[in-house]
């Protein structure tokens, strides 16, 4: 809002800041700005320095705190959701099958850079700046998404770029309310195929969810909770934070790689299992 008198500031230009600061993913951020804004306003409000308060009976659902754990996925629909992302294609349709393999935050790859894939050693580096407890987090790159990424753009003309881009690579993409009403309505024709029920409904879900699944997924192949929680990017617990320095590298490559396998084999039983290309 830069030099703007405060009485002059609307409803819709807070709206407009918030929405900045959740499309970079970063949700606690916003509910912060708005809870400090809002004092900001009764306080002027009180005190008769503006004559309304911007943020009074403002709506904004999706800062909302949902206290629903989410839930696992099953095979079928698995299988349907892969096979729209397959027919979304790049962008969307490759950052949703990314997610699902490696069961990481929407925002650690929706907005991951080139600089930040270590090609020798296959993972992607998510600097403290980046990760969502202010520590640094390596995902290990399995053989699957690493054939995903060989079909991905390599936008030129730039020393770095965002791998998942509308634009060339200059801007992360963006629109995901968009992307996921699309996933959905493809994921649903898809179900509705595979179950030969012309009626049925995909039953509602969150990209979080991916992040269920794999954990779920992992607990079911034999990964115990510290190699889980690692995977996950969870923070240690209790003492574990002060005195465990393992970073669990080689074990969470070893996860990430058995759950891509395990994920495609349950595309495969539907018959295909392709992965999206630009």
């Amino acid at each position: 809002m830069g030099d703007t008198p405060i009485a002059d500031i609307r409803r819709s230009d807070v709206h407009e800041i918030i929405d900045n600061i959740v499309a970079s993913g970063r949700i606690g951020t916003a509910r912060e700005v708005r809870k400090q804004m809002s004092r900001i306003f009764n306080w002027a409000a009180d005190r008769e320095l503006i004559a309304n308060n911007p943020l009074s009976g403002m709506k904004r659902n999706d800062l909302a705190r949902n206290t629903e754990a989410g839930r696992a996925l099953g095979d079928v629909e698995i299988r349907s959701i892969w096979m729209a992302a397959d027919d979304l294609r790049y962008p969307f349709g490759s950052l949703y099958q990314t997610l699902m393999l490696t069961g990481q935050r929407r925002a650690e790859w929706a907005f991951c850079k080139r600089s930040e894939i270590d090609t020798d050693n296959r993972w992607l580096d998510l600097g403290k700046e980046r990760f969502k407890s202010r520590r640094e987090h390596i995902v290990p790159i399995s053989a699957p998404l690493w054939a995903l990424f060989e079909r991905l753009p390599v936008w030129t003309g730039a020393n770095d770029y965002f791998v998942f881009s509308s634009r060339h690579g200059r801007v992360p993409v963006a629109g995901f309310s968009q992307g996921k009403r699309a996933l959905d309505d493809l994921a649903q024709e898809y179900l509705r195929k595979e179950l030969g029920k012309p009626e049925a409904i995909l039953q509602h879900y969150r990209i979080h969810d991916f992040r269920v699944t794999c954990e779920t997924r992992l607990a079911h192949l034999g990964f115990n909770q510290e190699i889980r929680d690692a995977v996950l990017g969870h923070a240690k617990p209790g003492l574990q934070k002060t005195y465990n320095k393992h970073d669990y590298l080689e074990e969470k490559r070893r996860a990430l790689q058995a759950y891509a396998e395990h994920l495609l084999t349950v595309v495969m039983r539907g018959g295909e299992g392709r992965l999206a290309t630009a």
